[in-house]
């Protein structure tokens, strides 16, 4: 317990929330930290009104991880298209009806497999369903988007499917990113 000298001593500060101001716009928190567009600011002391006092505060973009995540989510895109194609132009199981029990026991486990494998990976073949959605999903990654005054698209940056001949088959949909060394066809 503090005793009556001590207590004169002693001064009570009300918090108050931390308030920058960036390119004249003011941020207020409750704590020290303010995030704005991804980036974290720490205030750690006060430095007063006044060009002064400014901070100035520098930063660089990281376009490596930037370009690593569009990869990611064109080979994340282009495997899904891809299998979804695969699926829509399987072969035909034309004449594979489903076995009997007496076709099944006269064949061996392997035959079996392989004549039922045969007709689940024509269930998806030319379905109207999977083409729309195939469909729906392309004319998303190929629409443009204006943006002051210009339209912007994915080949805008350097990215789009190769011609519908040079693609391999059922890649037709697959973006690609031009000088992607990872890349065999760009």
């Amino acid at each position: 317990e503090l005793d009556a000298s001590d207590k004169k001593k002693a001064t009570k500060l009300d918090g108050k929330d931390c308030e920058i101001k960036l390119n004249g716009v003011t941020f207020k928190n409750s704590t020290n930290t303010i995030s704005v567009n991804g980036l974290s600011i720490t205030a750690t002391a006060e430095t007063g009104d006044g060009d002064s006092n400014a901070i100035s505060i520098s930063t660089e973009t990281d376009s490596q991880a930037i370009y690593d995540k569009i990869k990611d989510f064109l080979t994340q895109y282009n495997n899904v298209m891809n299998e979804m194609s695969s699926l829509y132009n399987a072969a035909s199981s034309k004449g594979y009806e489903p076995l009997t029990d007496d076709e099944k026991a006269e064949m061996s486990d392997k035959e079996v497999e392989q004549w039922e494998t045969k007709i689940k990976d024509s269930l998806l073949r030319h379905d109207s369903t999977l083409n729309t959605l195939m469909s729906t999903m392309s004319t998303a990654m190929s629409k443009a988007f204006d943006i002051g005054g210009r339209s912007y698209s994915l080949s805008s940056f350097g990215i789009s499917t190769l011609s519908y001949f040079s693609a391999p088959e059922n890649e037709k949909y697959s973006y690609h990113i031009d000088g992607d060394e990872d890349d065999e066809n760009t």
